[in-house]
């Protein structure tokens, strides 16, 4: 079995996010072994139960023909907790600290940054749980995880919920996934949300993001393979934000009916995403001017980052940063007084440099005097090994 160990670079345990960095490389069946094995003593991270052994094998033979290194570290995590074959546990998912998200993304061209590279603006935003009585509120324990298969690409990934999925990351193509929630799903009908809540053959929301980083090494080839798979969510809709090292940026969408998927593309120019649909305002007209905590601040967000980049020219990663905080949760004015145990924060914010294949992120420690409190920045490098 390959091992696997991960540093602690944040201790929530006075505050809120923990932030483990590591590195795996090797065999995917080992690799599944080993993440399985470290899940379970770190995260407490295990697979979903179903009820129906048909669709669980349905699910790995999907996987053996479409995805088969993935397919292989499924293998691994049944190594390492020892289910057997006939197990009616879908294994090919490790959760923990499950929770609901919302999140912006922003595609930065050369043009706009001091040293001409492509930039990805990144925040995670969730409702913290400050009770007290969860041991482990949503989005509260991070893995910063550096993939360096045998059989597919290298890559840097924020995980959270699935160990065996990716909420963003970089590969070493530069190829830059990024999963945002939809919020269009409550506008009701034909908006509605409706959940595959056990296991089917396809790619679930953070599987979508693991598959691109493994497999694709651009825009079109990550176009051809949403187009290509069958997707669906588990828990959450989503839409997505893929970039390239060639300038190209898209969002990705899912028509209400799921019978069609959207691309909203860019070449070296600002494509922002938050987590409306952009079909629905081409060309921005008819934007909503307005919004507020209930609709999540999903137009607001969209119309701050877009001006702000649109104007912008020569932009530092800590002028870029600046930009960030201005629509992270924790800026934005909310319903909860200044004593909420459950106020809208940002776990984490991050920059993706991807000419460097650098990321950058700040992490959320707590509340003091009734104001959000970050870690100092933090950056990680896709190894070239």
């Amino acid at each position: 079995m390959a091992s696997f160990s991960a540093t602690q670079l944040v201790d929530g345990k006075d505050g809120y996010v923990s932030l483990w960095h590591g590195s795996i490389g090797g065999a995917d069946r080992d690799i599944g072994e080993a993440l399985a094995a470290w899940g379970k003593t770190h995260l407490q991270a295990s697979p979903m139960p179903g009820s129906d052994p048909f669709l669980i094998e349905a699910k790995r033979r999907f996987f053996a023909r479409h995805y088969a290194p993935f397919h292989d570290r499924v293998l691994g995590v049944m190594d390492a907790l020892e289910l057997a074959p006939e197990t009616l546990f879908d294994a090919s998912s490790l959760w923990f600290d499950i929770g609901q998200f919302a999140c912006t993304a922003a595609f930065v061209p050369r043009q706009c940054c001091s040293d001409g590279h492509l930039r990805i603006l990144r925040n995670m935003d969730l409702t913290a749980d400050l009770s007290g009585r969860t041991p482990h509120p949503p989005s509260s324990r991070v893995l910063a995880l550096e993939l360096r298969p045998d059989a597919t690409y290298a890559s840097l990934a924020m995980v959270v919920f699935d160990l065996m999925g990716a909420m963003d990351g970089i590969n070493e193509k530069g190829l830059v996934v990024v999963c945002n929630s939809h919020r269009d799903c409550n506008l009701g009908t034909p908006y509605t949300s409706d959940p595959v809540r056990h296991p089917e053959p396809g790619l679930d929301e953070l599987q979508v993001v693991r598959y691109l980083l493994d497999m694709c090494a651009d825009v079109p080839e990550a176009k051809e393979a949403l187009l290509s798979l069958r997707t669906y969510y588990s828990f959450t809709p989503c839409i997505y934000m893929i970039a390239d090292a060639a300038g190209r940026s898209a969002v990705v969408e899912k028509t209400p009916s799921g019978n069609r998927i959207v691309f909203t593309e860019t070449q070296e120019e600002v494509n922002v995403m938050t987590n409306f649909g952009r079909s629905r305002f081409p060309e921005d007209v008819d934007l909503p001017t307005q919004d507020g905590p209930e609709e999540g601040f999903v137009y607001t967000r969209y119309r701050t980052v877009r001006d702000a980049l649109s104007e912008g020219a020569a932009l530092t990663d800590e002028d870029v940063s600046a930009i960030s905080a201005r629509v992270a949760f924790d800026a934005l004015p909310g319903p909860e007084d200044g004593n909420s145990l459950a106020p809208a924060r940002t776990p984490w914010a991050g920059i993706y440099d991807i000419d460097a294949r650098k990321l950058r992120i700040t992490c959320y420690t707590g509340d003091a005097a009734g104001e959000a409190t970050r870690s100092q920045p933090i950056e990680f490098a896709l190894s070239k090994e």
